[in-house]
């Protein structure tokens, strides 16, 4: 009996076998459907929100405007750089800001500067929120563009702010003095609203009263009124040009050479130069040619005189002994280059330094095909020559 029922029940696992596999393909056939309609639902959805990501912000934009500043930052420019963004400008309008409409809208989102736009609509929409942040501030379901440069007016004060007034120190004794022009006008061309300029002689009873009030050591310089910080470029690198007083007069004071010291009572980095020339070399390359232009232009070196010496002049063999000159046409600066750091830098690659200061070029193979004279053999030494191509 107990065989018969040990046998009976064998016969019956071995029948559910199949019937387990057919459930579990079943199961795995239900989850994999499960599951792919799931995936494929995830997809559609990205698919969805990229769509809605592609598709432009449609905003309505209204702009803030002052009809009598001629000086006033043109808000159509910026308008004309938020069209280039993901957005669909629906709607357009003009008030001013000193309607009740635009009194208004300044009140309601404390708006300093104008002129300005806001936008109302999608301006939450992932697509535009980079310009947003860059640009402004969202309030109330509205943008306000911040972002606005000088000129403008504050609507608090009803000035116009970011008109600069610059006032030059000038030295008319010091022709070869660096001037300050170049800089203002590198400003103007960088979009910096220059409304007035007037030179004062540093020597004059004015000058000597700016000179004592703001400790002003070196001329010639310029000064800014304090709306040249509305600039930030030029406002976060001023410490580099000079400094910010109490009352927010910018003061150029690390000017390049060359200019007068005060506390010295010298004109500093005006150097003498001596051209080496040989007389018996007609064909040897020109000094002054070649090497002024580098120095002025190249340096920024002032130049108080400049005089040609033959070698075969009596102070032309003192300066070829003295300093042991092996080729000429060539150079020297008198001691007062040292200052002009860029070019003290790069001396070492061209010259000497000498024990009295002077500086003497030496590498004139460097200057490139030129003809010089070797003195320590007398001849002249010739660029070479491009061989002929006998393959021809």
């Amino acid at each position: 009996m107990d065989k018969q029922k040990t046998i009976h029940t064998h016969k019956q696992i071995a029948v559910s076998w199949p019937r387990v596999f057919l459930a579990i393909a079943l199961i795995t056939t239900v989850v994999g459907a499960l599951f792919a309609t799931k995936t494929l639902a995830n997809i559609e959805k990205k698919i969805e929100e990229a769509k809605e990501d592609d598709r432009p912000a449609n905003l309505e934009l209204t702009k803030i405007t002052i009809s009598d500043c001629v000086d006033c930052f043109n808000v159509d420019d910026a308008i004309a750089q938020l069209k280039k963004q993901n957005v669909s400008i629906s709607e357009e309008k003009t008030i001013a800001y000193d309607s009740p409409e635009g009194k208004a809208l300044i009140e309601q989102f404390d708006i300093k500067r104008v002129p300005t736009y806001i936008l109302t609509g999608e301006v939450a929409k992932k697509s535009f929120e980079g310009f947003a942040e860059s640009n402004g501030t969202l309030q109330e379901k509205t943008f306000v563009f911040t972002n606005v440069p000088p000129v403008f007016v504050d609507t608090q004060t009803q000035k116009e702010m970011g008109k600069v007034t610059v006032t030059y120190l000038t030295d008319s004794s010091c022709p070869q003095c660096m001037n300050p022009t170049f800089t203002i006008e590198a400003y103007k061309n960088a979009g910096i609203q220059i409304t007035e300029e007037k030179e004062i002689e540093w020597s004059s009873s004015e000058g000597q009263s700016l000179i004592n009030k703001y400790k002003i050591t070196k001329v010639p310089t310029f000064l800014l009124s304090s709306d040249i910080g509305f600039y930030e470029e030029v406002k976060n690198n001023w410490d580099r040009i000079g400094t910010i007083e109490q009352d927010e007069t910018y003061i150029a004071r690390n000017l390049f050479l060359p200019y007068r010291d005060i506390e010295k009572g010298e004109v500093l980095g005006l150097i003498d130069v001596v051209y080496l020339t040989d007389s018996t070399c007609p064909d040897c390359y020109s000094p002054q040619d070649t090497h002024k232009n580098i120095l002025t232009q190249g340096f920024g070196v002032g130049i108080r005189s400049e005089r040609t010496v033959d070698t075969f002049s009596i102070e032309g063999k003192r300066l070829v002994n003295h300093y042991n000159i092996t080729s000429v046409p060539t150079v020297l600066l008198s001691p007062e280059v040292d200052p002009y750091a860029n070019l003290k830098s790069v001396w070492p690659n061209v010259g000497t330094v000498e024990e009295d200061g002077w500086y003497v070029f030496r590498t004139v193979q460097q200057v490139g095909n030129i003809i010089y004279k070797d003195l320590s053999t007398n001849q002249v030494i010739r660029p070479a020559q491009p061989t002929a191509n006998t393959n021809q």
